[in-house]
């Protein structure tokens, strides 16, 4: 690691959090900042940014630097690569257009995506690619598909490896697709559509596919896990499954409108909700259109497990719920998120209308994500933290 040392880096976070405690809501920082500190100083991480949803507002707590080499401490306008918690988006897109009538998420995909007739998109449907029950759709792109043309040929030719519907299996390929269905279905280039749709009436100023160039000086570099820096590179379907760039800030404000907490129109705030409802039950944890719930109380091993690696890489079990669960208060609702350089973790819980939005310039285990925001909402009484194995 160059330049800013971790122990440098603890002294500008320890600066940072005093500069913002003025005037904050001291019982939220009392928490928040000792489990955050520690979690740092155990993933050597540079620089974090979380905000905490309340209905009497929104706290966001910046830590530590936004770029090591440089001592640039984070601060509210630091963006961040959030990796898949761009689905969430890409969901509500989705979801949003079926809410207007131009999109039938139980319809082939091959409706809305002619080049895909007579291949096995004309069995699957838009809402098996919004909760990975497509039949076996890989997680990452091949490396043989390097432009839309060549990714077209190859969902052309792919087959599913498992019944549609009866099996999860992670997938930016699945995402990806929904994306692209949803700007067919709307007429309209996926990124524009989503600015205009969601992004704008959402109030995201400060969210960002293509990072311009006057927003670069508040782009984070990520650390990869050698402590060197990187970004995430351009690639097919980043923009549809994990090429969103923003800050805590900017992502709290989906957060507030998934909890009833800011107010947008009818059918955005319908779309919004619906992306809740339960469609699959995976195990322990109700697959919704791309966030993932489990009934409270819940343990901490229960929700390590839906967030392990082994429901994230391979087929899992799934059974379909009809019909589609109505959005629940009484859960614990999450997604993580991930590039190379970066990693990031947001929880709803509806019933208490409090969400935690936690971002990081270092990918480090999702495991240590979850405990972190665990202790976090049950030391401030949000969850009941008492079975915490």
């Amino acid at each position: 690691m160059k330049g800013i040392t971790l122990g440098m880096s603890l002294l500008l976070l320890g600066s940072s959090s005093l500069a913002l405690a003025e005037g904050g809501d001291a019982d939220v920082r009392g928490v928040v900042d000792p489990v955050i500190e520690s979690l740092m100083r155990q993933q050597s991480i540079p620089g974090m940014a979380v905000a905490v949803v309340r209905p009497q507002g929104t706290q966001v707590l910046n830590y530590g630097v936004a770029e090591r080499d440089n001592g640039t401490p984070v601060d509210g306008d630091t963006l961040f690569e959030i990796g898949s918690l761009s689905k969430t988006f890409t969901a509500t897109l989705a979801s949003l257009a079926a809410v207007e009538g131009r999109l039938d998420l139980e319809a082939p995909v091959s409706r809305y995506l002619p080049a895909l007739e007579g291949s096995a998109f004309d069995e699957i449907s838009g809402r098996n690619l919004g909760t990975h029950t497509t039949g076996g759709l890989p997680l990452f792109v091949p490396d043989e598909v390097t432009d839309r043309d060549s990714l077209m040929t190859w969902y052309r030719q792919w087959q599913p490896t498992a019944a549609i519907g009866e099996v999860r299996t992670y997938s930016n390929l699945g995402i990806g697709l929904l994306g692209m269905e949803t700007a067919a279905s709307l007429d309209q280039a996926f990124v524009p559509a989503m600015q205009a749709r969601v992004l704008e009436p959402l109030g995201l100023q400060h969210t960002w596919y293509d990072v311009p160039e006057a927003q670069m000086t508040h782009y984070a570099m990520g650390e990869d896990k050698q402590g060197e820096p990187i970004r995430v590179a351009p690639g097919v379907l980043d923009d549809e499954a994990y090429g969103i760039k923003t800050t805590a800030g900017d992502l709290a404000r989906l957060v507030q409108a998934n909890l009833g907490l800011l107010e947008v129109d009818d059918d955005l705030q319908q779309a919004i909700d619906v992306t809740r409802q339960g469609n699959f039950q995976v195990g322990d944890m109700t697959q919704d259109l791309i966030w993932e719930q489990y009934p409270l109380p819940v343990s901490l091993d229960t929700l390590l497990a839906g967030n392990g690696y082994d429901m994230i890489l391979k087929p899992n079990p799934a059974e379909a719920i009809e019909p589609p669960q109505a959005p629940r208060e009484d859960v614990w609702i999450n997604k993580t998120g991930s590039t190379n350089g970066f990693g990031g973790y947001v929880v709803l819980v509806p019933g208490k209308q409090v969400g935690l939005v936690m971002l990081a310039n270092r990918n480090y285990p999702n495991d240590a994500r979850v405990k972190a925001a665990y202790e976090m909402l049950s030391k401030l009484d949000v969850i009941d933290g008492g079975d915490a194995r």
